[in-house]
């Protein structure tokens, strides 16, 4: 019977040690979590910018004049603007539709999220500027200042604690038998207790148990790169051409309109602004002679060098070149120049007339079927929808988890523009806006349906989930 109750003892400590989270306090890692599957393809992720819907951050002290209404706001705003609450009105009025119910979160859950949005918001997770590595391990996002051994060392004590008082019972009862006249089996060692067939059951249950949620938790999380910022062979900002010099994101990435895949654009599209500015606003020539390298263009009378030229021959062309770039600065300190031109001419070496090689950033699973034209020209759908402020990047990371529940969420409160936006209903939000229509769905076998609804008011738009965005063969064929 007492190893009976040290059984219970053991099962009901390691039940205690497998407990996720010992606090009651907002969870910053599940809020982030469940800010990206639900709310990143409509909030931005610095969480004070506009975006679809408002920047985030303060949104607490926002809804202190109404508590507990920032609940009941995110489960259904709809519901809430109807009941009368003045900031839900104001809201969706700024908005212009009401915001996507999300009936499934409990309060805990809510918490965690506007948790994550505080201290994203205040700079507090900002703080130390770590990475994120390929598989989704986030590296340096926030601060922690926990113990990573502390649950390993509570676990030990209590499995201490555990044995002892098993055996301080087990020492009880045989007093108690011996003072009875019973017979007594000799008593079992620490280890023999340790050891017993019983105690092995449970540890090798435990160990599957562990091992199977670490496994599943793991393959869950495959993939799945938020955050992650590799280093490219070209320091390529983002910012300077998307965002300061305004280029537009097809220019560069031209499939995205018209394919499958956004493609990475070949050296020579680079060659078609940089054959005319030959020097880069930060790194002067240093970025700019790896493309010229890669794509063979000889940039001192804007041709390509020949094929066959071999690498010395090519190596003359660009320190020539160089030459004349800096020709004030050879003048005022040769060797320093120099120096700067033969490091130059050296981080090229090897890369005469080959591709670039990217590092891959977004990379969905092969049974994940994605068509950017799909999303760009047909759904009308932003690039930042998906890969965030780009724009506002110097080096470019992943912003969304792209994960399937993301991809989801997204197709349920996204509206579809199959209208043609002339003769809509006065309720409508499209109505006389010839601008909006899209030819694609013209002809679509729910439109005429969809259509009536709209003009008589019945509805205020038409989600993808509507038209069978939620299918499974969309994406999994």
């Amino acid at each position: 019977m007492i190893y009976q109750r040290l059984l219970s003892l053991y099962a009901i400590t390691l039940l205690i040690a497998m407990l996720p989270n010992w606090s009651m306090a907002a969870d910053v890692n599940n809020g982030k979590s469940l800010f990206l599957e639900k709310c990143a393809s409509c909030h931005n992720n610095d969480m004070k910018s506009d975006m679809t819907g408002p920047a985030l951050y303060g949104a607490k002290d926002r809804w202190k004049k109404y508590p507990g209404a920032i609940y009941e706001w995110i489960r259904n705003s709809e519901a809430l603007a109807e009941a009368g609450n003045p900031r839900a009105k104001t809201m969706i009025n700024w908005a212009g539709s009401a915001m996507t119910a999300f009936g499934e979160l409990d309060d805990a859950q809510i918490d965690d999220i506007l948790e994550y949005v505080e201290k994203k918001g205040s700079g507090a997770l900002d703080k130390d500027k770590g990475g994120a590595v390929p598989g989704g391990k986030q590296v340096g996002n926030q601060e922690d200042n926990s113990n990573p051994y502390l649950g390993y060392i509570l676990l030990a004590v209590l499995l201490m604690a555990v044995a002892l008082l098993g055996r301080y019972i087990n020492s009880l009862t045989r007093l108690s038998q011996q003072n009875a006249g019973e017979v007594v089996d000799a008593e079992k060692s620490v280890l023999g207790v340790l050891f017993s067939p019983s105690v092995v059951k449970l540890l090798i249950f435990a160990l599957v148990l562990f091992g199977g949620y670490t496994t599943v938790n793991n393959a869950i999380g495959l993939g799945r790169q938020t955050n992650y910022q590799p280093t490219q062979p070209i320091n390529f900002s983002h910012k300077i051409h998307a965002g300061d010099n305004g280029i537009d994101c097809q220019y560069c990435h031209d499939g995205a309109r018209r394919s499958k895949h956004s493609v990475i654009p070949a050296s020579n599209t680079c060659i078609n602004c940089h054959a005319n500015i030959q020097k880069g606003s930060k790194d002067g020539t240093k970025e700019l002679i790896k493309v010229y390298a890669a794509s063979g263009f000889n940039p001192i009378d804007n041709t390509y060098l020949p094929a066959d030229m071999d690498d010395a021959a090519r190596a003359k062309v660009y320190k020539k070149w160089l030459r004349k770039m800096y020709a004030k600065e050879w003048e005022a300190n040769e060797s320093s120049t120099d120096l700067m031109i033969d490091e130059q001419i050296a981080s090229v070496k090897g890369t005469y007339n080959k591709p670039i090689e990217w590092v891959r950033i977004h990379n969905l699973p092969d049974h994940v079927y994605f068509n950017h034209a799909q999303h760009v020209t047909v759904g009308k759908v932003k690039c930042e929808t998906c890969h965030g402020e780009v724009s506002e990047m110097d080096k470019v990371k992943q912003h969304a988890p792209l994960s399937m529940g993301w991809c989801v969420n997204c197709h349920r409160q996204t509206e579809v523009q199959f209208h043609d936006g002339l003769n809509e209903g006065k309720n409508s939000p499209y109505a006389g806006d010839g601008n909006k229509a899209n030819a694609y769905y013209t002809d679509y076998k729910y439109y005429e349906r969809y259509h009536e609804e709209l003009k008589n008011g019945k509805r205020k738009g038409v989600t993808v989930e509507e038209i069978g965005g939620l299918e499974c063969q969309k994406c999994h064929y």
